[in-house]
């Protein structure tokens, strides 16, 4: 069985009024061709660091260059047409007044489209539970900062 290191992206950022906003991607489906809205994720390349290739992932699916890596929050796996993926979600914080440039040509799973989502909207368009999971914790993490 083949294994595959990847890296997901809780990409957050705060609108004017201080709330908390979330920015998610529209994947197609292959089976169903509907959208799926998930979190920015893709592997690691060889040679690569873990926040090497999350940034790199965030600027080919986002175009987003103004980010700052925080925090790891998440790790999990999952199995999938004979790859173990072993996954880490790191919380990002980034500008949502940069444009952002969703470019899923070359991707298996095109993008589609982007959103950024209030906390409680994010979680309910997400379609896995894992990316449910990062998010929660995403959140609270978030509620941290904000308290100290």
């Amino acid at each position: 069985m083949r294994v595959k290191q990847d890296v997901q992206a809780v990409i957050f950022d705060y609108t004017p009024k201080k709330n908390v906003i979330f920015l998610l991607i529209g994947k197609l489906d292959a089976l169903s061709h509907k959208r799926d809205w998930r979190l920015v994720k893709g592997g690691v390349e060889p040679g690569e660091t873990e926040i090497e290739a999350l940034m790199r992932e965030i600027f080919e699916e986002t175009g987003l260059k103004n980010v700052k890596v925080l925090d790891k929050i998440y790790s999990y796996e999952f199995f999938f047409r004979d790859t173990r993926h072993i996954v880490s979600s790191y919380l990002v914080k980034a500008d949502s007044g940069e444009q952002v440039c969703i470019s899923g040509a070359s991707e298996r799973r095109p993008i589609v489209s982007y959103k950024w989502m209030d906390y409680e909207s994010a979680l309910r368009a997400l379609r896995w539970k894992n990316e449910k999971i990062a998010l929660k914790r995403g959140m609270k993490k978030i509620n941290l900062m904000q308290a100290s």
